[in-house]
């Protein structure tokens, strides 16, 4: 099975004044969240607009995990893509529940799988079913109306996710808390998430993938961390704002790599999963440990491979839950920690949580991934040398 969710192949758009895209090629991989980012009229919005056909193409292909979406039926494409933008788009006469439940109702879902589906949805968003499924759009805060938004994208269980500029309207408290709520949502939903903005600071915390766009053209491609410690060119260091380059080199010895390239998503497991499933994902990661996460993505436990198939040996292991078998917490750094303070717990544990002030988890490090980029950072100044 392929991994490549979307396919962009000399793709071209022109409005009358000149090419917007002209050649454009593009992959994006499975379960990734990926943002577009660059200066007004680059492309962002098109390339956005095109995957759910809103825009046509003059020339080339787009291919949605192999398919020419030329071909297919733009309504069911639409059905079957979730989007998610700055205005919201809620029907003010419709409940929180029939928002919520519009595009599986279109589809043909039974009332009883819609009922369930939106429980569970807005169980998964941090709203209690019980107060918000009633309530109408204008009872809601925005931030509240922006996560039923995004429900409403989940709800028919699409594979691919368009968000343009969802969170640029809201409070700065709001959004910094719906862009941590969105990176935990997506290690538990694993879909491939296309977000347009033009903040340049929630692109680098909350992308996997940054793409960074001029005149219709991707002038560097990587993630966040590789952005920062190797920008192509002089526009990615004025793009990126040229005082993150100055922290990154005053703060890290050139040889070392940032805290924020050794970071990623993998490590943990759900406290309500069950015990075989933690052990297949560990088997899958090749790990020892995982890191187990409550439903405000707190770290509160660990499990270990050898303790799992201990557990996994007993008759009653497949309704055993993590929550009953984890070990406490063990300790985490922040996000602004030093490299020192990573390796004096890497050198007790296997994996490390990096989490915010409020002790939400942002992400794991390994031993592994720290070797890895150590000994890739000591093959770039042997080869400079």
């Amino acid at each position: 099975m392929s991994s490549i969710a979307l396919e962009f192949r000399q793709v071209s758009k022109n409005y009358g004044a000149g090419p917007v895209l002209e050649n454009f090629n593009l992959t994006i991989e499975k379960e990734r969240l990926v943002t577009l980012i660059g200066p007004s009229g680059c492309g962002k919005t098109t390339l956005l607009k095109m995957i759910n056909r809103l825009i046509e193409p003059e020339q080339g292909q787009i291919l949605w995990e192999g398919s020419d979406i030329s071909k297919l039926d733009p309504v069911e494409l639409r059905r079957n893509i979730g989007y998610v933008i700055q205005q919201i788009g809620l029907f003010p006469h419709m409940t929180i529940e029939e928002n919520i439940s519009i595009v599986p109702r279109l589809k043909g879902e039974s009332k009883q799988k819609l009922v369930g589906r939106t429980e569970e949805l807005l169980q998964l968003i941090g709203l209690d079913p019980a107060r918000f499924r009633k309530r109408y759009p204008h009872e809601l805060s925005g931030g509240q109306q922006q996560r039923i938004g995004v429900a409403r994208a989940l709800a028919a269980n699409p594979s691919i996710i368009l968000m343009d500029e969802p969170f640029s309207a809201l409070d700065p408290i709001s959004r910094v808390q719906l862009q941590k709520e969105l990176i935990h949502l997506n290690r538990h939903v694993k879909k491939t998430i296309v977000f347009v903005t033009h903040d340049i600071d929630e692109a680098l915390k909350i992308a996997d993938d940054l793409i960074l766009l001029k005149n219709g053209q991707i002038v560097q491609s990587g993630s966040p961390g590789e952005l920062l410690q190797h920008p192509a060119d002089a526009f990615v260091r004025e793009f990126l704002g040229s005082e993150r380059f100055a922290t990154e080199v005053s703060e890290q010895p050139q040889s070392a790599p940032s805290l924020i390239s050794l970071m990623d998503a993998s490590g943990t497991i759900d406290l309500h999963c069950q015990v075989p499933e933690a052990l297949q994902q560990l088997h899958a990661s090749r790990m020892d440990e995982l890191l187990v996460t409550d439903a405000n993505n707190k770290v509160v436990g660990i499990v270990r491979s050898d303790e799992l198939r201990r557990w996994a040996g007993l008759s009653e292991s497949s309704r055993l839950k993590v929550a009953e078998v984890m070990r406490p917490p063990i300790p985490s750094v922040q996000d602004h920690a030093t490299i020192a303070q990573l390796l004096t717990l890497l050198n007790e544990y296997s994996i490390v949580p990096v989490v915010d002030a409020s002790q939400r988890l942002l992400g794991t490090i390994t031993r592994q991934s720290c070797i890895k980029a150590f000994g890739q950072s000591y093959d770039r100044k042997e080869t400079a040398v």
